[in-house]
């Protein structure tokens, strides 16, 4: 071979090995983009766990957090209405009564960020999901008792809108 070519051959090659770092894998930009939320291990479970997943840029996981934040807040209605069938203590019922309306409201909100997270309105999505996650809040600060049935799903669901949240902050720059 001549020295032409051989230069010709390094300096593919090299160019070949300079861009391998540019292509990241969907596992890196799930690590890379959970690494910036709050809860960490809940965010990665959460966007592994959905196939589109390995496919989606920042924006697509943003959007399969919503959806897991949407399908948390309707899981918590269900348990709200079981909850409210088999209590029979008048401060409890109350309270749940509340976190029904609080869960409802929520659940629309995270509908409206969904289509406002389509449309690239991501303040507007930070609103309606800080709301949301007010919602939850509310909710358990309405046990007088201080004693919630519904403590840890108001906490998983706390956790999964701050990652929304802190996704979303990531579409903005």
């Amino acid at each position: 071979m001549n020295p032409i070519s051989i230069f010709c051959f390094v300096t593919l090659l090299s160019f070949c090995f300079h861009q391998i770092p540019l292509v990241e894998s969907s596992d890196d930009l799930i690590t890379q983009t959970c690494s910036k939320t709050l809860y960490k291990d809940l965010c990665e479970k959460t966007l592994r766990a959905d196939p589109g997943s390995k496919s989606a840029k920042v924006e697509g996981l943003a959007k399969i957090a919503l959806k897991a934040a949407a399908s948390n807040a309707k899981t918590i209605q269900s348990q709200i209405a079981s909850l409210l069938k088999t209590t029979s203590d008048k401060q409890v019922k109350e309270a749940l009564e509340d976190c029904a309306d609080n869960y409802d409201s929520a659940s629309e909100q995270l509908s409206d960020s969904l289509g406002a997270l389509e449309a690239k309105r991501y303040a507007d999505v930070n609103v309606w999901v800080t709301a949301a996650m007010t919602d939850g809040d509310s909710c358990e600060e309405g046990f007088e008792s201080g004693t919630s049935p519904l403590t840890q799903a108001n906490t998983n669901f706390g956790h999964l809108t701050s990652n929304v949240l802190a996704i979303t902050n990531q579409l903005k720059v």
